[in-house]
């Protein structure tokens, strides 16, 4: 089976959650303060990964944050913007924009994070694969722009 196919489940894991997130944003009644969904969620992802860690268990918690703090810092940042724009753009736009941020992400996060700051290997079929993001990106945007409402 190799690396793909358990990377694809874990990414289909991922996914499904994701799909979980935006139908249960889309469905929320949000009248006066649509971040306190978002606080509350990261409340319920709080509590579920804290009973999960002290499950695994830990040697020494203190150590553990002083040493990876700043990470932990960053990680909670990137998922308050990946949280907020979620929101704003499935609430404001639809869950099929879903696609844009996709291929966004596939931009700043395997090749911005991946290939330009961790240099992981790159071959003809990834800049392929990558190429056909960018296309992805104009055929949305030809199809939004040609949308009637």
């Amino acid at each position: 089976m190799g690396t793909f196919g358990p990377a694809m489940l874990l990414a289909l894991l991922a996914a499904g959650g994701n799909a979980l997130f935006v139908y249960a944003q889309k469905r929320a009644d949000l009248p006066q303060n649509p971040l306190l969904l978002l606080a509350g969620a990261a409340f319920v992802t709080f509590v579920i990964l804290g009973t999960y860690s002290v499950i695994i268990g830990v040697s020494d918690m203190g150590e553990y944050a002083r040493t990876r703090g700043v990470w932990m810092l960053l990680t909670g940042i990137g998922l308050a913007l990946t949280f907020v724009g979620f929101h704003f753009l499935f609430n404001r736009f639809g869950a099929s924009y879903y696609s844009l941020y996709a291929a966004l992400s596939i931009l700043t996060t395997s090749v911005g994070v991946g290939f330009l700051v961790f240099r992981e290997p790159l071959n003809g079929w990834i800049v392929a694969a990558t190429g056909a993001t960018l296309v992805a990106i104009a055929l949305l945007g030809i199809g939004v722009s040609r949308t009637q409402i």
